[in-house]
């Protein structure tokens, strides 16, 4: 495996763990409360994980000093974090798979049954209820006044003309028709709604609209949020090279380099439950340039004197996963990824110094003979946020400018960087 690949791998990785660990990691807990079996509201703090599939089991505390009590869907009938809500449920569960790779030409539903906890999306005189197993599965609920309705959907295969078919189970559409009827308009809005969150959620809307009927809750709509900027900072660049044959360089002693860097950042935020990553992307500025001196010694009348400069200004091109996690008014980070670097101007220039008996010789050359324009590299980081600043620690490492297979080389860069988010 080569350079660029083993470089691309390592960030992955490094992006892969980073997302896992951080995935499972304890919630923060948030003003909210629980109806318990009494019908009691108790207001307090709930842990809030931002669930990717709907919890199982909530951590309640009445005060952030208190000690948490677990409660499961048979031990309250609600709770909400604020920006949402759930309920308890005894309800049917479609738990067929819908990747196509994986139907079947069973029309029939795979249905369990089970006590859940249910994600709010409208709640008023017509509700709607969202939930999702363990298995990526996801059903909507409606709720009537004997229990909450499963709106059925299923995808499978179907034999046609000798063929198999994909067909879909739509009997929602129906059942929505019947749970709306006292909406006119309904029947026009129902041809273009979809077995999404998004869409039925437009159609409650709309029926609340159309009904004039007052909606008790309503989840919010969560988009991407996109933050952009400029940044700027200071860099210190070391270089290394390894190779048999290369004293000059492999041997030299080389100091490191400080520098400015100024760019420009682009952040993507995602939404719903994975609000706490988004996807980072800069174009950077910087530059290095270091010297290196070596001393082939054998004694005073026969040794060489090497002079080394290397250096680039660079346009870089970096994509990284950064999670971020709040802190009252502030938020700490981290975050990982790869860079693609372009070199615009470098400085490839060595001085040699030799002297045999008595011949002295001065003469000077590139430092390296083949050099590369483009140089990957991989990218960790930390920081904090403030408001509309932050303030960042990163360490990079890429593969040089070497391009020689016997002469591998690379830069070391550590950063300070100070954004602003307009």
């Amino acid at each position: 495996m080569n350079k660029i690949k083993r470089l691309k791998v390592l960030s992955l990785i490094l992006a892969g763990v980073l997302a896992t660990q951080l995935a499972y990691s304890q919630g923060d807990y948030v003003p909210g409360y629980v109806i318990n079996n009494d019908l009691d509201t108790i207001f307090g703090f709930v842990e809030s994980k931002n669930w990717v599939i709907n919890p199982v089991r909530i951590n309640f505390k009445t005060s952030m000093e208190s000690e948490p009590v677990s409660y499961s869907p048979t031990e309250i009938v609600e709770f909400s974090t604020g920006e949402k809500s759930y309920v308890s449920g005894i309800v049917d569960v479609e738990v067929s798979s819908v990747q196509l790779g994986e139907l079947t030409d069973n029309p029939q539903l795979d249905l369990r049954i089970d006590t859940v906890f249910l994600l709010t999306i409208s709640q008023g005189a017509k509700s709607l209820y969202y939930y999702m197993n363990s298995q990526g599965r996801v059903n909507y609920y409606i709720m009537h006044e004997d229990g909450l309705e499963l709106l059925v959907y299923k995808r499978y295969l179907r034999m046609i003309n000798g063929k198999r078919v994909l067909t879909e189970n739509k009997k929602y559409l129906g059942q929505l028709r019947l749970y709306l009827n006292d909406c006119e308009k309904i029947n026009s809005k129902l041809q273009n709604t979809t077995y999404d969150e998004n869409s039925l959620s437009k159609l409650f809307q709309s029926y609340n609209e159309c009904t004039s009927s007052e909606n008790v809750f309503q989840k919010k709509e969560e988009k991407v949020q996109i933050d952009y900027g400029p940044l700027g900072g200071v860099t210190l660049t070391s270089l290394n090279f390894e190779g048999d044959g290369f004293d000059d360089l492999v041997k030299a002693d080389f100091d490191k380099s400080y520098n400015p860097t100024v760019g420009l950042y682009l952040e993507i935020r995602l939404p719903n439950y994975m609000k706490k990553f988004s996807f980072y992307n800069e174009l950077l500025l910087t530059t290095y340039k270091v010297k290196g001196t070596y001393l082939d010694y054998t004694h005073e009348d026969y040794y060489s004197s090497f002079i080394s400069e290397i250096g680039s200004t660079t346009l870089k091109i970096n994509n990284l996963i950064r999670y971020t996690y709040p802190i009252g008014n502030s938020s700490v980070f981290i975050n990982a990824g790869i860079s693609s670097g372009l070199a615009a101007n470098e400085t490839n220039h060595q001085e040699i110094d030799s002297k045999f008996y008595g011949t002295i010789k001065h003469t000077e050359d590139k430092a390296i003979n083949e050099i590369r324009m483009f140089e990957p590299c991989y990218i960790v980081g930390t920081g904090v946020k403030y408001d509309k600043f932050s303030l960042e620690i990163r360490y990079e490492k890429g593969n040089g400018m070497s391009k020689a297979m016997s002469l591998e080389s690379s830069t070391k860069r550590f950063y300070l960087l100070l954004g602003y988010s307009f």
